[in-house]
């Protein structure tokens, strides 16, 4: 069984810090996240707004983590 959560990645490119937020996989053998950054999108303004808040939540509840 596996839970995830919204997760605001950081990684560092040639000396310059990058922000993203990814999908953040808790696995039964070990963590993971998508590979790309998930974009922000729905089929309303609500539906849009709902997200950013789920967002918004995890990287409060989660904060920042660091990865090569």
């Amino acid at each position: 069984m596996s839970k995830w959560h919204y997760q605001l990645m950081k990684r560092n490119f040639d000396g310059v810090d990058n922000y993203a937020i990814h999908e953040y996989y808790q696995l039964d053998h070990g963590d993971g996240w998508s590979n790309d950054p998930v974009s922000i999108d729905g089929d309303s303004i609500e539906d849009v707004k709902k997200m950013l808040q789920m967002v918004l939540n995890d990287i409060n509840k989660y904060g920042v983590k660091h990865y090569e």
